[in-house]
């Protein structure tokens, strides 16, 4: 017989969800007396190894207000085929394909050992993913030698089918064409520019694209395509059709020629490059699952997102300096930053930041990136160490079933006894705005729904979700 340590801890295990308090409140008086609100973590991607492939969809509550899912702590009447949903008491028969079970020959989504459980879904192929490289060109010789390997490496890593495409920046943007044979073509445009996404979408000469289904918002590297409808371009094309072409022009990148005077910071224009990378992907593919992955070796110098001037007599702002709010530029970069970082989130694209500088880059500006869609956040002192080759090349890492650890595009939706309202979620999420009946009117973190949007989703992701007792 194990203890309630060891029973807490199995639980844990099992379901990837640890909550603040081990016993629950039993009244709203004791719950506001608590000193740790009242909530749970909870890793949607634990892995399990001994969870059943379950090739259905799930059965569901028929109340329209509720849509829970069938689950072992429903009542079952195996004789009349009925089960009692745990959370609204609606009696619910069981589909046609039912008929067999028996309390000795249940399926394993009633079974006690199977309290998270995961079906794939039977649905339209989800498109494949895309992949945007943004790369800085203001760096170190033997920084951008290295960075160009790991490059390459990378695209050696991803499946063939995946769709992938290249961006350069320094004191200007290039958009590299990938359909070019024998030569380069990129179109060009200048750093200091904030353009809008129709601009964008004019100079490129790009169609914009019909919102897909919301089959295609789960797009997964995983999964191999036979016959994909998503659109290709000479920006973004599949990487068995452009692979000699992206290599050739990793291969002859050069650093940003523009000259450097003594005293002054290189020209960069990160903030550009993201802006027309963003602008790119709404495009063309709006609720299809990508990652824009920015490669920069020091701050944004002009342009959109700028985090300090070229003048090295103007340090770049310090602790002290945003307690005092005095960090001239700040401000407006924050709310740059979280501006893409929205539009980013609104059709499902992940932005990866990867800073390799011995000084500051203006991550703290750019974290909204990370924060509201999932993408992940490495600073290192170079891209030629051994560090940073081996985290780069475990974002490509993949599972014992030979599947990559990341995924996009997922859903988080809560559902609660009558007993209980959701109050929000603290984690890499966006709000859905999905208001139900178990929405608490008190907000904590991003509160006001009761399901959020991940949009770069893994193993590890964890949110925590607080919760509101009421009066029973």
């Amino acid at each position: 017989m194990t203890t309630y340590q060891e029973y807490i801890t199995q639980n844990e295990e099992r379901d990837g969800i640890r909550f603040t308090w081990n016993v629950w409140p039993s009244s709203r008086i004791e719950s506001t007396r608590l000193v740790v609100p009242f909530g749970c973590l909870y890793t949607p991607l634990k892995e399990r190894f001994d969870l059943p492939p379950l090739n259905y969809d799930p059965v569901l509550c028929t109340r329209t207000t509720c849509r829970a899912i069938l689950n072992p702590f429903c009542n079952v009447d195996y004789r009349a085929k009925l089960w009692i949903c745990n959370f609204c008491l609606q009696r619910n028969n069981f589909p046609p394909h039912y008929a067999g079970i028996t309390e000795q020959l249940q399926p394993a989504e009633l079974s006690p050992q199977f309290t998270t459980i995961e079906y794939t879904l039977m649905r339209a192929p989800a498109s494949p993913a895309i992949f945007l490289f943004v790369v800085d060109t203001c760096m170190d010789e033997d920084d951008l030698i290295a960075l160009k390997e790991s490059l390459q490496m990378a695209l050696s890593l991803l499946p063939t089918d995946a769709l992938v495409g290249l961006i350069t920046f320094g004191r200007v943007v290039h958009v590299h064409e990938l359909n070019c044979e024998n030569m380069s073509r990129s179109y060009v445009f200048r750093g200091t520019k904030d353009l809008t996404p129709k601009q964008i979408q004019e100079m490129l000469g790009l169609k914009k694209q019909q919102q897909p289904n919301q089959a295609s918002l789960s797009g997964n590297p995983n999964i191999p395509q036979q016959q994909s409808n998503v659109f290709h371009n000479k920006f973004i094309k599949p990487l068995s059709t452009c692979d000699m072409s992206i290599t050739d022009i990793l291969g002859e990148l050069q650093r940003d020629p523009w000259p450097v005077p003594q005293g002054k910071r290189a020209l960069r224009s990160t903030g550009a490059a993201l802006s027309i990378a963003t602008g790119l992907l709404e495009t063309l593919y709006p609720n299809v699952a990508a990652r824009i992955m920015v490669f920069f070796a020091g701050p944004c110098t002009q342009g959109p997102g700028i985090i300090v001037d070229e003048d090295f007599k103007h340090t770049i702002r310090s602790h002290h300096d945003i307690e005092k709010d005095n960090a001239k530029y700040m401000k407006k970069a924050n709310k740059f930053y979280e501006g893409l970082a929205n539009r980013a989130a609104a059709n499902g694209h992940v932005i990866d930041l990867y800073s390799s500088a011995l000084d500051q880059t203006g991550l703290h500006e750019m974290k909204y990136c990370s924060n509201y869609i999932g993408g992940h956040m490495v600073m290192g002192d170079s891209f030629n160490t051994s560090l940073f080759k081996q985290t780069f090349q475990k974002v490509f890492a993949k599972d014992n079933k030979n599947e990559y650890r990341m995924n996009f595009g997922a859903t988080l939706e809560i559902k609660t006894s009558r007993e209980l309202k959701v109050c929000g979620a603290i984690g890499s999420c966006i709000s859905l705005t999905q208001r139900a009946s178990n929405v608490s009117e008190t907000e904590l973190g991003i509160g006001g729904t009761n399901a959020w949007k991940i949009c770069g989703i893994y193993p590890t992701s964890t949110l925590a979700i607080f919760y509101e007792i009421l009066s029973q």
